[in-house]
């Protein structure tokens, strides 16, 4: 960041390898898409690169120009903003009226191009750039310069897409200047009133209150996000927010989106585990549908109903992730009533819903039926040796250490200890949970490994931040306990005795000032009061001498 702009001022005009530019570019690239990939975003279907279209760019702003809304000065072309403005079924700055004109957002979309020479007006902008020395350039029929920024938007779209798009997204930021010079300058090109039919403005991003901006310090990439958080709980946060309203990134928003993450996750856990034992139990068949059931069902219905008219209400995220949770609540009061007690039939109808919705919303695989992965044979699998040796190798230490606990005639306590230590230590780093219930049969629940890493050392690292609070604390209490024994140590018949008093009573509270004054009742009230306080700190004092004896 310091370097490389010094490095640009000395010898970038003596770059003239184009592939500087281009492999500068892949790069970023490859990033943007490990990134994205990280957050299970899907790749586009379609990938234009601005240097893969320039031959088409140029056509697109000469017609531009043929139709008699554009002009060439010294080597760079034009939109000339008045003409488009004054012809007929032409409006400039459709997106933002009240922008038209603001030369600030002129100069942030047109940087020193704002007030190039031979620019007739500062509100028009540029089409084309001639380039300066060590600047990337192609060959044009007005100098060997780039493409302007808001040009290459309108080409390639164009050409993948056609005269006329239907929904054009972006960020909030972007309608003025930007949106509206892409919008301008496309009906130009194609004699038509209405290049797109939707604009999709997203909310910008917040950092702890400000705008994300790298030149304020308070800048967070994706890679740094996620060393911190998982895919589903960044995805979560955004599924929380409006899309098209500010997005706060901080400490407290993160906190709403990884507990609704794991309350989630936990529920996915507790539904598979309580089907499989279903399913592998022969105890019974299938139980009567009653009053708990048909009350679940028709919450499932419900939810159905209110996340379907969320979406349809400007795709309203946090309203449906709200019927979401409402309905893991009920589902999970349901399942309180015990596993003798229930049928896996709504419950698993309620799992598979809520697990659709979280594919939909790119939470879960695409494979997933209940919970955040894919079926088993959606992928490559492990071998049976991979999959279950380490939880044997687990299972035969435990049963080692049993059996030689056991020849001892060791205290049965030490067992449970063992079966405590298996279940807290052995199982979880192998995808292994094992949950104790009060009908005395334990609940298994298989979970990624990582997670439950990452579960164990933030439950660790809050423990610790307890305990150093709480040895704060006692350390704290222990100065404020010397130091009022340290205040305790004067009597407090010897605490007035000061020239400020010239009479006192039998205690030693005063009762006349130095000029021999009787004090006012306020403030021999006030003495009195001070005298008592002290006389208690000293009788502290004097205990803990006894105490120390």
């Amino acid at each position: 960041d310091v370097l490389a702009p010094w490095l640009d001022r000395q010898f970038g005009a003596d770059v003239t390898d184009q592939r500087v530019f281009l492999d500068l570019a892949a790069h970023w690239e490859r990033d943007f898409f490990e990134d994205m990939d990280a957050l299970n975003v899907r790749r586009p279907h379609v990938l234009t690169r601005v240097s893969e279209y320039v031959d088409d760019i140029v056509r697109f702003v000469q017609r531009i120009i043929d139709n008699g809304y554009a002009y060439e000065a010294e080597g760079s072309v034009y939109f000339d903003v008045a003409a488009f403005d004054a012809a007929p079924g032409h409006f400039y700055a459709k997106l933002e009226p009240g922008a038209k004109g603001n030369v600030e957002l002129l100069e942030d979309g047109e940087g020193a191009l704002s007030t190039a020479r031979g620019k007739r007006s500062s509100a028009d902008f540029a089409l084309w750039k001639v380039s300066k020395p060590g600047e990337p350039r192609w060959p044009s029929p007005w100098s060997a310069g780039r493409p302007g920024w808001h040009i290459e938007c309108s080409a390639m779209a164009s050409e993948i897409l056609g005269a006329h798009i239907d929904i054009h997204t972006g960020g909030s930021d972007l309608t003025f200047p930007h949106h509206d010079n892409e919008l301008s300058q496309s009906e130009a090109h194609f004699g038509c009133a209405q290049w797109v039919n939707y604009f999709l403005h997203a909310g910008r991003l917040d950092i702890e209150g400000r705008k994300m901006s790298k030149s304020l310090k308070n800048f967070v990439t994706i890679k740094q996000a996620l060393r911190t958080y998982s895919m589903r709980q960044i995805r979560m946060l955004f599924l929380l927010s409006r899309w098209n309203a500010p997005l706060q990134f901080d400490a407290k928003a993160m906190e709403e989106a990884v507990a609704l993450e794991r309350l989630l996750a936990s529920f996915f856990a507790n539904v598979t585990a309580l089907l499989r034992d279903a399913d592998a139990s022969d105890a019974r068949g299938s139980r009567r549908t009653c009053a708990p059931e048909l009350e679940l069902l028709r919450a499932l219905d419900a939810a159905r109903a209110l996340v379907h008219r969320a979406l349809l209400d400007s795709f309203d995220t946090p309203a449906a992730m709200r019927a979401i949770q409402d309905l893991v609540a009920r589902t999970n009061a349901y399942l309180q009533r015990g596993r003798d007690a229930i049928d896996a039939q709504p419950v698993r109808a309620a799992a598979e819903y809520v697990t659709r919705m979280m594919r939909v919303f790119g939470m879960a695989a695409d494979g997933a039926r209940i919970g955040w992965r894919a079926d088993s044979g959606s992928g490559a699998e492990k071998s049976p040796e991979e999959t279950l040796l380490p939880v044997a190798r687990a299972l035969s230490n435990f049963r080692d250490a049993v059996r030689d606990l056991a020849r001892a005639g060791a205290d049965p306590a030490r067992l449970l200890q063992l079966c405590d230590r298996l279940r807290d230590h052995d199982l979880p780093p192998l995808g292994v949970v094992i949950d104790d219930h009060g009908d005395g049969r334990a609940l298994v629940k298989l979970a990624d490994p990582a997670e439950l890493r990452r579960e164990r050392e933030r439950h660790e690292t809050a423990a610790a931040a307890q305990r150093e609070a709480k040895q704060r604390a006692a350390r704290d209490a222990e100065l404020k306990r010397q130091a009022r024994l340290e205040k305790g140590k004067q009597p407090p018949a010897d605490m007035f005795r000061t020239p400020d008093y010239s009479a006192w009573d039998a205690r030693g509270v005063p009762t006349a000032d130095a000029a021999g004054e009787p004090l006012s009742k306020s403030k021999l009230k006030k003495l009195a009061k001070d005298f008592d306080a002290q006389l208690k700190l000293h009788q502290k004092y004097l205990e803990s001498l006894n105490t120390d004896a």
